[in-house]
């Protein structure tokens, strides 16, 4: 029997649809169960890559960078217009200033604490946030590593030795977890069928090979 009809071709399709949504879910699975740090808190403790990171966003400094998104149709030479998909904003926390990624449904909000913020320092009256935020701190990617540091520079007194002292600069980017927990468990339910499936049909096929024979008679 061929190797191939030893396998089972659903039980593949299955293990290899799992293996890519673990692939994808499973270390935001295990930061969401992580327990979470507060906004507050985060101007008084470090915070690490992976770290949870849940609640309401007290104070918000400027924005340094969007991310816009459109459709290119090559054949008629033409684009949608430009939609703003993420917002990227100076965070105060501990010893210094890190990035907040706001999502669109949050810029408006977001928006509005930038102005109380600023509001607050000239006047003392603390900002009323909307604003909530459930997610991860990961490290900045380069470009905005690059529009960040610009921004230190141009608008907040930084020196690039100073920046250079900041380290890896890091980034609170907001996760769906209860989606991101369903994609885990049904990564783990598809792996684990496609690994039954695929054990089953091989025994059963080797069962059947070992079985088959010929038949010859035996001359005396």
């Amino acid at each position: 029997m061929k190797f191939m009809d030893k396998i089972s071709r659903a039980g593949i399709i299955l293990l290899a649809l799992g293996i890519g949504l673990l692939c994808v879910s499973v270390k935001d699975t295990i930061t969401s169960f992580k327990t979470p740090v507060s906004f507050e808190e985060l101007m008084e403790r470090e915070v690490q890559p992976g770290d949870h990171v849940q609640g309401r966003v007290p104070l918000l400094l400027d924005s340094f960078a969007l991310e816009q998104t459109w459709t290119e149709n090559k054949s008629t030479n033409s684009r949608t217009p430009k939609k703003t998909s993420h917002g990227y904003y100076v965070m105060v926390c501990f010893e210094g200033n890190m990035a907040l990624s706001v999502g669109s449904s949050n810029i408006s909000a977001a928006n509005s604490l930038v102005d109380q913020t600023y509001g607050y320092m000239e006047n003392g009256n603390p900002p009323v946030s909307d604003l909530e935020i459930d997610g991860r701190v990961v490290e900045m990617e380069e470009d905005l590593v690059k529009l960040y540091r610009e921004e230190m520079l141009d608008y907040y007194g930084y020196t690039e030795e100073e920046l250079d002292a900041m380290g890896t600069l890091l980034l609170v980017e907001g996760r769906s977890f209860l989606t991101i927990q369903i994609f885990c468990a049904v990564g783990a339910v598809f792996t684990i069928l496609g690994l039954v499936l695929v054990i089953r049909k091989w025994r059963k096929a080797s069962a059947a090979s070992f079985d088959e024979g010929i038949y010859t008679s035996v001359e005396s």
